[in-house]
């Protein structure tokens, strides 16, 4: 077996069974949400890079039928045993049905997500009005105070009647600084990736992990940005005020979070005072460039091996 291919399923290893409990166990980082978030994207992408490149390898080593593409196969197969032959290709149809399988049953999943967003968007055309003050929000009239956001051209954040009345000023303009945030840094798009991937590689250490720990994580990120434009303090008020309010379907909202505890205690405590340290950072780089890099590298040269080898 070529070394690439060891290096390629060492990679595959390390992203997808060592890599998730590493960066789940950063439950307190040097490194501030934004860098974690970075990481686990990483980790994310090169999982999936790997697990990709590791099921192309095996439909190409020989004996497989995509080993030497077509014009080598005549060339090729008589090399081996009928009994080796046919073995490997009741082995390689298994992996492409396995393949297909999870592709039949994430896709559909996806496209379900996005057509719930559209008809909750069309939905909000309907019944909710446009803010005087602010252009790009809704305010949907219901007594239970909520306030979250749907990726959309026109007025993406949705607030209710009930969070202007329970909300102060200060408190609303916090609230509106989360969800730009979670919109400017294109959190919902990371959230449908996320879901795809764990549709794909649900087994995965990394991607069960990261379907728990993600979500937080983007929460976290858009508390610093509304709490550095309007406190602390500010935004902890708003979150107990907001923390029974529903999540709507595909949204990202301030508040009604799994998380929302482990979020109020980081903002009440010293965590945001003290910047990160550069050497934590550094290492986070690297690793996040380490991990999509290496199994993109190895993956190519291993497919580059073995198709032109018998």
């Amino acid at each position: 077996m070529p070394l690439s291919v060891l290096a390629l399923i060492a990679s595959t290893v390390l992203l997808g069974f060592l890599a998730g409990p590493v960066l789940d166990g950063l439950r307190r980082p040097a490194i501030g949400p934004g860098t974690a978030i970075a990481c686990w994207v990483a980790a994310l992408t090169g999982t999936f890079i790997a697990s990709a490149a590791v099921v192309v390898v095996a439909l190409i080593s020989p004996p497989g039928p995509g080993h030497g593409l077509l014009e080598r196969l005549r060339d090729c197969l008589p090399h081996h045993g009928y009994l080796v032959v046919i073995m490997a290709a009741v082995a390689t149809l298994v992996l492409v049905a396995a393949c297909v399988s999870r592709l039949a049953s994430g896709l559909p999943r996806l496209r379900r997500a996005v057509r719930r967003r559209r008809r909750h968007r069309e939905m909000l055309r309907l019944v909710a009005r446009e803010h005087r003050r602010h252009t790009d929000v809704l305010v949907l009239d219901h007594p239970v105070p909520v306030a979250y956001s749907l990726p959309a051209r026109r007025r993406p954040i949705v607030v209710s009647t009930g969070a202007q009345e329970a909300l102060t000023d200060a408190e609303l303009g916090a609230v509106l600084a989360h969800e730009r945030a979670h919109l400017r840094h294109r959190h919902h798009a990371l959230l449908l990736m996320l879901d795809l991937v764990h549709a794909l590689l649900p087994w995965l250490p990394t991607v069960r992990r990261a379907k728990a720990r993600l979500p937080i994580l983007l929460e976290m990120a858009a508390d610093d940005a509304a709490a550095s434009a309007y406190g602390r303090r500010t935004l902890v008020n708003a979150l107990c005020r907001l923390s029974a309010a529903p999540r709507a379907t595909g949204a990202l909202g301030a508040a009604g979070e799994s998380g929302l505890v482990e979020r109020v205690l980081r903002l009440e405590g010293p965590g945001l005072v003290r910047p990160p340290r550069r050497s934590a950072r550094l290492a986070a780089c690297a690793f996040a460039a380490a991990a999509v890099a290496a199994p993109l590298l190895v993956g190519a040269v291993a497919i580059a091996e073995l198709s032109t080898t018998c």
